[in-house]
């Protein structure tokens, strides 16, 4: 067999740094990016991100949100030292650690978040699966909660998290 053969026969490898894409046919969030805004994690809201002055044109562009890990713990893809941690808040709501800090409140989640790749697109899974929850108003901006079973999910809708590759840092930090 000769190696060529070989190599197309393998799945496409996920890079360690990705951006969310939210799956659920036919509903609002269809294709959706999952962006970080306000220490949580939406649909429909742009990325927020900081960067400071200091740091001038080194700054990464802040504008997408971007991924890193899926080996059960899952971070965001920053140059703010410490990094940030995603995790599960007790709320069920999908939220990061502060720039510089690794605190989250007693109950807080942080494993069983798992990478796998597929042929196009990777797929990020969490122990319950996620959901996305409309806004007071019925609807957008929709928020990512890992789905635990004291979470009221009946207005939520549930979805597949897709995985794309990203290149680079996504931000200094996010807010």
């Amino acid at each position: 067999m000769k190696a060529a053969t070989v190599l197309a026969a393998l799945p496409a490898v996920m890079a360690s740094s990705f951006t969310g894409l939210s799956v659920r046919s036919g509903s609002p969030i269809q294709y959706g990016s999952i962006n970080a805004n306000g220490g949580a994690f939406y649909i429909g809201k742009p990325t927020q991100s900081y960067c400071p002055e200091s740091v001038g044109d080194a700054c990464p562009d802040g504008t997408y949100t971007v991924f890193s890990g899926g080996d059960d713990t899952l971070s965001m893809d920053v140059e703010v030292p410490g990094g940030q941690q995603v995790y599960i808040a007790p709320s069920g709501a999908l939220t990061f650690t502060a720039p510089h800090s690794a605190s989250m409140p007693e109950g807080s989640i942080s494993n069983g978040f798992t990478l796998s790749e597929g042929t196009s697109f990777g797929y990020l899974s969490w122990t319950n699966g996620f959901v996305a929850c409309p806004s007071a108003n019925g609807s957008a901006p929709y928020q990512v909660f890992g789905a635990i079973p004291s979470l009221n999910t009946s207005s939520c809708l549930g979805f597949d998290f897709l995985a794309s590759n990203a290149t680079g840092v996504g931000a200094w930090e996010y807010e």
